[in-house]
């Protein structure tokens, strides 16, 4: 599954990969400073103190949106391989910049010999182990190279607010705050427009990763669907401790009574890698509502922040009218 996907190499990787044996690279003296210069933002971690004007940025997780919007290019990503979670214009910017994850996580020796003057990302934190002092201490080790905000997440849906608090803490907190409220309009407008067609409707958003993922509402795409007013089928819409319900490919018929089924789409129209394998099979191709052809590819089908969650809504306003 690309959202447990991503929660596990990079929520890990940042949290947890970081914490191998030995000390963590020093950083160069940084230069004299005025507090002019600086200020004081909250994380998941406590207060830290970051440069007005950042020269030399690193996007973690959920980081490269916030920073390109405030006209930062980074010099590393933590997730610079993954096309669909960028506008394409961002994609471009990223995607042949250094990437600091390893096979173990973060590379310590890597992000210092970048001389980051800051690191930036969010940090899901739904369960209270999941900051715990050990968690802490390992985020003290990137903090220990550069000033490091992780945003607090306490589930894939709250990326969205977690990307806009990264975007006030870099200064253009008014351009996040509208594309939240273009966000919210689009929900509502859909809700009210499309009432009669989401009334008669049973949504599933699905892909397959080993298993097929049957989204939740505090999924990417669950939330974009319950903004929308949709009706999530009865095999996940009750779930609020995992971002999907797991069946096997054998147990797609619990889907039956979904009469709308989404999966991942590209930016470039194909099939996600989530949807690639799970069209191709009978179970999928035996749902009522393939046979109807009421299968959907979404854009923006894991969209963390509010940019390209409205683009999904858009999408999904477009597949609304074609079952009216």
């Amino acid at each position: 599954m690309k959202s447990s996907m991503i929660v596990t190499v990079l929520l890990a990787a940042v949290l947890a990969g970081c914490g191998a044996t030995g000390s963590a690279p020093q950083p160069s003296p940084p230069a004299s400073t005025s507090s002019a210069q600086v200020h004081t933002v909250e994380t998941a971690f406590g207060p830290v103190s970051i440069p007005r004007s950042p020269r030399r940025a690193i996007a973690l997780e959920g980081g490269v949106g916030p920073l390109l919007q405030a006209g930062i290019t980074p010099l590393a990503t933590a997730d610079g391989d993954y096309p669909d979670q960028f506008l394409p214009a961002e994609y471009q910017k990223v995607k042949d910049l250094p990437i600091i994850l390893g096979k173990d996580g973060p590379d310590l020796e890597k992000i210092a010999a970048l001389k980051p003057d800051l690191m930036i990302g969010f940090v899901r934190g739904g369960k209270a182990a999941e900051l715990s002092a050990e968690a802490k201490a390992q985020w003290q080790k990137l903090n220990a190279i550069a000033p490091t905000v992780l945003i607090r997440s306490t589930g894939s849906s709250q990326t969205k607010d977690a990307t806009l608090a990264m975007a006030e803490a870099l200064g253009h907190g008014e351009e996040a705050h509208a594309a939240k409220k273009a966000y919210e309009a689009k929900a509502a407008d859909i809700r009210t427009k499309h009432a009669a067609v989401l009334s008669r409707h049973v949504f599933a958003a699905v892909d397959y990763y080993e298993k097929v993922n049957v989204y939740s509402p505090i999924s990417w795409p669950g939330d974009t669907l319950v903004d929308a007013g949709a009706k999530l089928t009865p095999v996940s819409r009750d779930e609020r401790q995992e971002n999907a319900t797991f069946l096997s490919l054998e147990q797609l018929g619990r889907l039956s009574d979904s009469t709308v089924l989404l999966y991942e789409q590209r930016p470039d129209d194909t099939p996600g890698e989530g949807a690639t394998e799970l069209l191709k099979q009978p179970t999928w191709r035996a749902l009522p509502a393939v046979k109807a052809s009421h299968a959907y590819g979404l854009p923006y089908f894991f969209a963390d922040r509010y940019e390209t969650g409205l683009i999904s809504l858009e999408a999904l306003d477009t597949i609304l009218s074609r079952l009216e």
